[in-house]
C-alpha cells in the first residue's frame, strides 16, 4: 500500500498534490493520503502514518516543511527499516539521493506521469528509474475534491494553470516554459461543486491568473455569478491589468475576491537585473484605477534583498506601495531558491544566504545585514499597525507629514510590536504623539476614532480616555437623539455600545481633508458607526 503524506504548514491549508496522485492511483493501486501540519507533534504523525502500515511513504515536500520532513523520514525509517519512502515536490526538485540518507526514491518535476510510471514499476516488480516525462495534459487532470467531505473552515486550492509566462530570476516558475491551462468547462464544473458546498476560500495556485485576459475575465465572471458565500483568490501581475478586468472586478460584491499583486521593486535597475517585465507608469495607473472604486481586498508584495536595490532605495518602493493603501502590503525576504538563477548568480552580487529553508538572504553587494535587520522590525510594525488596520485613518493624516518608510523606521526603534494588543496600542500612541510633528488635535481625535472602531474603550491611552464628565454628555445625547432608534432601545444602545464625542466631523476629514469644527458624538455598534452633530 502506498500512503501519500501532506505536511501542511497550517491546519486550515489543503494539498494539492497528495490528492491529484491519490485520485489517478486509487482506481488501480492501493493508495491513500493523509494530511498533517508542521505543528503537530513528530511522534504523533510518526505513529498515526506507521498504524496504517503502509509499504510506501510519498511525502510532498517544500520549503516551509523540509526540516520537518528530514525528521520524519529518518524516523520512519528506523521505527521500519523496510519501508520504502518516496520524496516529490519543489523542495527535491535539484536534489539527490545522496543527500537524503533515509530516502528511496525522489519524484522530480511534475509528478503526475512519473507518480504513475512509479506506481507500475512496483506492482510489476520492475526497478525504476526515473526519466523525461512530456507536461501532463491538465483536461485529464482529476478533480483534486471530489467525493471528499468538505470543512468550509479550511482553504481550497485550486489550480486552473500551469506555468508563467515570466522569467523572474528568484521564482521557481522561471524554469517552466510556457503556460498551459484546463478547459474552462472543466473548470466551471469544479468551481460550481466547491460554491455549493459554501467553502470559505478558494485560493487559485496559477502563477499569473491574468496571463490570459480574456479567460480570466470569463472565471471572474462565472465566480461573480455562482459565489454565494465563497471568497476567490487570484494572483495577479499588475502590468498585465487592464480596464476591462479592473472593471470586471470592481463590478462584483464586496470582498468576493482577494488579489494578491507582486509588485516586488519599483527601482528599474532592479527589475532589469531580476529578468522582470515591466511598465512602472502602467503599473501605477492599473493599480489607482483599480483602487478607485476598490471592491476586491488587495494585497501588495514587495521583495527586499534584490540586486541593486540599497535601504534607500527599497524604502522608496515600499513608500510607493503603502501610498496606494491597500488591504494588505507584505514586505517579504529574497529566497535563494535551488535552481534559480539569482541562486545561480549569486558570487556575482556577493549574496550571503542561510543554506537552510528557507534559504533568505543575509546580505549582498548593495544591503548589509544590519539593514536587512532593520527593515525586518519595519515589517513587524506594517504587519500590526498598517495589515491589521489598528490606525486606518491616522495613517491617511500622517502620511500627509512624513513618508511612510521613515514613519515606521523611527517608530521601529520606539515601540515593541511583541506587546500585547493593549499595552501595544498605549506605547504606539505615546510613540507618535511625541516623535512626529503633527497637528495634535487632530492626532487626538483620528487616533480615538480608529481605536474605537476596532477595540473596546480601555485600549484608548490614559490621554484619550473619555471623562466622566464626557460620558454623561453621550449619555443625554443617546436618550434625546432620535437617529439611532433603529439600534435599539437608549439604555440597550449605552450598554452594548462604544461612544466618543469628537472635536470636528472625522468623515468629513477622512472624505476631503477639511475640518467642520463642532462636537460630534460617534457611535460604534458592532458594524455600524452612527454620528450626530450635538449643539
Amino acid at each position: 500500500m502506498i500512503l501519500l503524506v501532506a505536511i501542511n504548514s497550517k491546519y486550515v491549508h489543503t494539498n494539492l498534490a497528495v490528492r491529484y496522485l491519490y485520485q489517478l492511483c486509487k482506481e488501480n493501486y492501493p493508495c491513500d493520503y493523509i494530511e498533517f501540519n508542521i505543528n503537530q507533534p513528530l511522534q504523533d504523525v510518526l505513529y498515526e502514518i506507521l498504524s496504517k502500515k503502509p509499504e510506501y511513504v510519498a511525502i510532498s515536500t517544500y520549503i516551509w516543511n523540509r526540516s520537518y520532513v528530514e525528521k520524519l523520514v529518518e524516523g520512519l525509517k528506523k521505527a521500519q527499516k523496510s519501508i520504502k519512502i518516496i520524496l516529490g515536490g519543489p523542495e527535491v526538485y535539484f536534489d539527490s539521493l545522496e543527500e537524503w540518507k533515509f530516502v528511496d526514491f525522489i519524484i522530480r518535476g511534475e509528478g503526475e506521469y512519473s507518480f504513475l510510471d512509479l506506481c507500475e514499476h512496483i506492482a510489476a516488480g520492475r526497478e525504476y528509474i526515473q526519466k523525461e516525462y512530456p507536461p501532463f495534459d491538465l483536461s485529464k487532470l482529476p478533480f483534486a475534491y471530489k467525493d471528499e467531505n468538505l470543512d468550509q473552515s479550511r482553504i481550497y486550492y485550486y489550480e486552473s494553470s500551469r506555468g508563467c509566462p515570466f522569467r523572474c530570476s528568484y521564482c521557481l516558475s522561471s524554469i517552466e516554459k510556457g503556460v498551459r491551462f484546463a478547459p474552462l468547462e472543466k473548470v466551471f464544473e469544479e468551481l460550481d461543486y466547491l460554491f455549493k458546498k459554501q467553502v470559505r476560500l478558494i485560493k487559485f495556485v496559477d502563477r499569473t491568473f491574468n496571463a490570459n485576459k480574456e479567460r480570466a475575465i470569463k472565471i471572474i465572471e462565472f465566480c461573480k455569478q455562482k459565489s454565494q458565500a465563497t471568497q476567490v483568490h487570484f494572483e495577479i501581475d499588475p502590468t498585465l491589468l487592464d480596464n476591462d478586468i479592473i472593471s470586471a472586478i470592481n463590478n462584483s460584491k464586496d470582498n468576493l475576491f482577494r488579489l494578491e499583486i507582486g509588485l516586488q521593486s519599483f527601482n528599474p535597475q532592479t527589475l532589469d537585473a531580476i529578468d522582470r517585465f515591466y511598465d512602472i507608469d502602467r503599473i501605477d495607473k492599473n493599480l489607482k484605477k483599480l483602487m478607485e472604486n476598490k471592491k476586491a481586498i488587495v494585497h501588495l508584495d514587495l521583495i527586499a534583498g534584490l540586486p541593486f536595490e540599497d535601504f534607500l532605495s527599497f524604502k522608496k518602493s515600499l513608500d510607493k506601495t503603502l501610498l496606494y493603501f491597500a488591504d494588505e502590503v507584505q514586505l517579504g525576504f529574497l529566497k535563494m531558491l535551488k535552481g534559480t538563477k539569482i541562486r545561480n548568480e549569486a558570487t556575482k552580487y556577493n549574496y550571503e544566504f542561510f543554506k537552510d529553508p528557507p534559504y533568505e538572504v543575509i546580505s549582498n553587494s548593495f544591503i548589509s545585514f544590519e539593514e536587512i535587520y532593520k527593515l525586518k522590525k519595519i515589517e513587524d510594525l506594517i504587519d500590526k499597525v498598517y495589515n491589521r488596520q489598528y490606525l486606518y485613518y491616522t495613517l491617511r493624516y500622517i502620511f500627509q507629514k512624513v513618508s511612510p518608510s521613515e514613519f515606521f523606521e523611527k517608530l521601529s526603534s520606539k515601540v515593541d510590536s511583541s506587546l500585547n494588543t493593549r499595552e501595544f496600542v498605549k506605547e504606539l500612541y505615546r510613540a507618535v504623539k511625541d516623535d512626529f510633528v503633527l497637528d495634535k488635535t487632530i492626532l487626538k481625535n483620528l487616533f480615538r476614532f480608529d481605536i474605537l472602531r476596532r477595540f473596546p474603550e480601555e485600549f484608548l491611552p490614559e490621554e484619550l480616555a473619555v471623562s466622566k464628565e464626557e460620558k454623561e454628555r453621550i449619555k443625554q445625547a443617546i436618550y434625546q437623539a432620535t437617529e439611532y432608534q433603529a439600534l435599539g432601545e437608549p439604555k440597550e444602545i449605552i450598554r452594548r455600545s462604544r461612544a466618543c464625542i469628537f472635536e470636528f466631523d472625522i468623515e468629513r476629514f477622512i472624505e476631503d481633508n477639511s475640518i467642520e469644527k463642532g462636537y460630534f458624538l460617534y457611535i460604534f455598534f458592532e458594524e455600524k458607526i452612527k454620528k450626530i452633530k450635538l449643539q
